[in-house]
Parts: structure tokens; C-alpha cells; sequence
């Protein structure tokens, strides 16, 4: 009896540890494509983003994150990302994570999001940084910064 449990719980522990290894493999996989196909964008395009000139960064935003930098408090936000100054560098990529969604409007649409250490006047920023593919490109559609130097 005793040796049919522990039979019953290595099984389960083993299921469990290739399980983990199955998801480790794919997201190792998903991550190397995802980086090979958006990097070439994220290197011309990252800079021109981070260099806090809004009509320049309109045109690769979706029309959703358009019309949020639009409104009032989408513009004091841009503004107080624009303390921190010139951009000094950006450090590579790391992808984060990708996803599928559905909505109505824009029917099935995939996302992914990518981390980037930037290096300003002021000091260091993390960049968080959503893609939605479009046709050969992306869209950004979600934009996030944050620094030390938002504190003072």
C-alpha cells in the first residue's frame, strides 16, 4: 500500500516537473521569435519614441494609444516623461510576454510586450513597451516609464 502512494506521488512529481520543462521550452521559443521579429522595430523606432517629440511618435502608435496621448492628462503625462531629458542609450530588449485577445472592434489581435533599460540625462528609465503587430510592422499600444527621476 505504502509503496503504490509513493509510486502514485513520484508520478505526479514527475508530470509536474515536465510540465514546468514544456513551458520553459516554448516560452524560450516564443521569446527567440518574438525578439527576431521585433527587435529591427524596437531599434529604429525606440529612440524616436524616447526623444519626446509627440508628432513624431503619433504615426506608430494604434489609434486607441493615439487618442489617449491625445487627451489632456495622455499630454501632462508625455510632458513629465519629457523630464527626463535626452536619451543617452537604450540597452537591449528582454521580451516580457505575449498574448491573444478578442475584442469587437479589432476582432483577434495578438500583443507583445518587451522591458528596456534606458539611459537619460537625468538618469536611468525602465521602458515598458506593448506591441500590436500590424501587417508587416507593429503599433505600439501601451507605453510605460518608469524612473528615479520622476521622485524629484
Amino acid at each position: 500500500m505504502f509503496k503504490k502512494l509513493l509510486k502514485i506521488l513520484g508520478s505526479v512529481f514527475l508530470l509536474i516537473i515536465l510540465a514546468f520543462f514544456s513551458i520553459y521550452i516554448w516560452f524560450s521559443i516564443s521569446s527567440e521569435q518574438y525578439l527576431e521579429e521585433a527587435s529591427p522595430y524596437l531599434d529604429t523606432n525606440l529612440p524616436i519614441v524616447l526623444n519626446w517629440d509627440f508628432e513624431q511618435l503619433k504615426p506608430l502608435l494604434t489609434s486607441g494609444a493615439a487618442e489617449a496621448f491625445e487627451s489632456e492628462r495622455g499630454q501632462k503625462v508625455y510632458r513629465m516623461f519629457s523630464k527626463l531629458g535626452k536619451l543617452e542609450s537604450i540597452e537591449e530588449p528582454q521580451f516580457v510576454s505575449a498574448s491573444s485577445g478578442v475584442s469587437i472592434g479589432a476582432g483577434v489581435y495578438d500583443v507583445v510586450t518587451f522591458s528596456v533599460l534606458a539611459h537619460f540625462e537625468t538618469g536611468q528609465a525602465h521602458v515598458s513597451v506593448t506591441l500590436v503587430p500590424d501587417s508587416d510592422s507593429y503599433k505600439i499600444h501601451y507605453l510605460q516609464i518608469n524612473s528615479d527621476a520622476f521622485l524629484e
